[in-house]
């Protein structure tokens, strides 16, 4: 099939369904291990972010982003506290255990995708994100 979404789709689903398979050895669904990464990302630059900040940058709505951020505090994984400038919010931290986690998907992820994209050579896995980053470029 030459269908260009298809193929973006179809690839798209089997590199997800490899992640999840993989660091489900962790306890952590991909879902979880974005909104991991980034606290993580952030917390590196000693910068705050809500639920919400995390709902924008990963573009998933507050019932799904608030239900990863329950599972994540129920496993330990992330902690809250109370927003100095909004009674209402909460800045989010990732526990010792969690940045440990972290640390663990992120190897498992480097590798999924090591052997997901071990079919191209290096010339073309740097054109594909040349063209990936062009494609998700806001211009």
């Amino acid at each position: 099939m030459k269908n260009t979404g298809y193929l973006l789709m179809s690839v798209s689903k089997k590199l997800r369904y490899e992640l999840n398979h993989e660091l489900s050895q962790l306890d952590i669904t991909a879902q979880q291990w974005a909104v991991m990464q980034q606290l993580n990302h952030f917390q590196q630059l000693s910068h705050l972010v809500t639920a919400n900040d995390l709902a924008k940058i990963l573009d998933m709505d507050k019932p799904t982003i608030s239900a990863i951020i329950k599972r994540l505090e129920n496993k330990k994984l992330l902690y809250k506290i109370k927003n100095s400038q909004d009674s209402r919010a909460f800045d989010l931290f990732l526990s010792q255990s969690g940045l440990e986690q972290c640390q663990k998907a992120l190897a498992i992820s480097d590798l999924i995708l090591t052997e997901f994209t071990a079919k191209l050579s290096a010339e073309e896995q740097n054109q594909l994100n040349q063209v990936l980053q062009k494609l998700d470029s806001e211009d």
